[in-house]
């Protein structure tokens, strides 16, 4: 059954999320007495409650001492919260999602060849059965290729990480934000706050994770991301790839974005690399899982044989 989502999104832990399961209810506070307890002092004790029927959300304020908003209005009665609703609570904000609401879109491969007559226009219909076999054998080849990345993922031995880069795509940021799964930019303050569209995003993703099965499906071969074997935690993960978001020339120590989590420019920086460029930039990470030029998961290791 689809899950609700409420995520902190600013304030002290943004990022962090409660999951609701059908017939749960979650109140959300500065004190113990709170099921999510939020380091914000402009909070009441227990300031606000959300409830889940397996459909819709509900939010009601618990006699806070400022009020809860809900859509940017103060709110004196429980009030329906919709997909992507907002919700200000003392000095924090929260936003509500329900698990991989929306839909992919259409392959435009897939549209093609699964067209019935007179969906296309003529000339486009005449172009694709002359390119058919060879477009047939392309798709089955792509949906290989990610079956197998799939099953590799699925069978890794620890924890497993991706780092995604929202500039590739819109549809990455709505399934992290549909997704049960932690995740947070690697940017912060200001410019986290406003480069959120095309910053990367750490995700984890424990076995069995939903969230892996829609990425590989959707995103792998299309350079969204890298995935990442490493042994520690989120947060100690989080740290250490910070220290590679900026780089400097050898030469004129000019600074510039390295954009590591671009599988192009990992696969290609990799062999590059002196030994102690590979040790500082690995540090206690196992592997990367890079999709190589031909569309195949490559795994990548602090020393290469």
């Amino acid at each position: 059954m689809q899950r609700a989502i409420v995520e902190l999104r600013w304030g002290a832990e943004a990022g962090t999320k409660r999951i609701l399961s059908a017939g749960d209810r979650l109140r959300v506070g500065r004190k113990p007495k709170a099921q999510w307890v939020v380091p914000d002092g402009a909070m009441s004790g227990v300031h606000f409650e959300v409830t889940y029927d397996g459909s819709r959300c509900k939010v009601r304020d618990l006699k806070s001492a400022a009020g809860t908003l809900v859509g940017g209005q103060k709110i004196d009665a429980p009030r329906e919260v919709d997909h992507g609703g907002w919700i200000r609570a003392g000095g924090s904000d929260f936003m509500v999602y329900y698990e991989a609401r929306t839909p992919p879109e259409d392959d435009r491969t897939d549209v093609l060849l699964d067209a019935e007559e007179g969906d296309l226009e003529p000339l486009e219909a005449c172009w694709v059965e002359e390119n058919r076999p060879r477009l047939e054998r392309e798709r089955a080849g792509r949906q290989a290729r990610k079956q197998a990345a799939l099953e590799v993922l699925r069978q890794v031995d620890g924890p497993l990480f991706a780092v995604l880069d929202a500039a590739r795509s819109d549809r990455i940021l709505t399934l992290l934000r549909e997704s049960v799964e932690g995740y947070r930019s690697l940017y912060e303050g200001i410019e986290g706050e406003t480069l959120a569209h095309v910053a990367p995003y750490l995700v984890e993703l424990p076995r069995g994770s939903g969230l892996l099965d829609r990425l590989v499906r959707e995103g792998f071969q299309k350079r969204w991301g890298i995935f990442i074997e490493y042994p520690r935690s989120f947060k100690e993960l989080r740290s250490h790839l910070r220290r590679f978001l900026m780089v400097a020339d050898a030469d004129t120590r000019k600074k510039f974005y390295f954009r590591f989590y671009d599988p192009g420019v990992l696969r290609v920086f990799l062999p590059t690399t002196t030994t102690k460029q590979r040790a500082e930039l690995f540090g206690e990470i196992t592997a990367f899982r890079v999709e190589d030029e031909h569309g195949h998961l490559a795994r990548h290791v602090p020393v290469e044989a």
